[in-house]
């Protein structure tokens, strides 16, 4: 009964340990998006896009024309320059790049 115990407590610990030592990056607006480097603006961009398609890709076909279905847009650095060029506009800066993104960015490339 008493290994019992300390197994359960040593997992416990480790979990805890396991859950808060991960690598994870929170973007909430400009401030946090200048400080990134160039690879990390493309990961999380990476993980913004797949993330709308597999989630939005109905209503994202639906919305927009087939300019961003078809592949119109290729590379990741398109998307990163996208999101730094509406972060030099002041009245954005207070957003995330997920809300500009998905927001303004879809907008401006996939629109007619």
């Amino acid at each position: 009964m008493r290994n019992k115990l300390l197994v359960s407590k040593l997992l416990i610990l480790t979990l805890f340990f396991c859950f808060t030592a991960g690598p994870y990056v929170v973007v909430e607006n400009y401030g946090n998006w200048k400080t990134l480097s160039v690879a990390s603006k493309s990961a999380y961009i990476t993980g913004l896009w797949d993330g709308y398609i597999a989630f939005f890709g109905k209503e994202l076909q639906e919305k927009y024309s087939t300019n961003c279905i078809n592949g119109r847009i290729t590379r990741v650095s398109d998307l990163v320059e996208m999101v730094d060029s509406l972060y030099e506009e002041e009245i954005n800066r207070s957003f995330s790049p997920a809300i500009l993104l998905r927001g303004k960015g879809l907008q401006n490339i996939c629109s007619n």
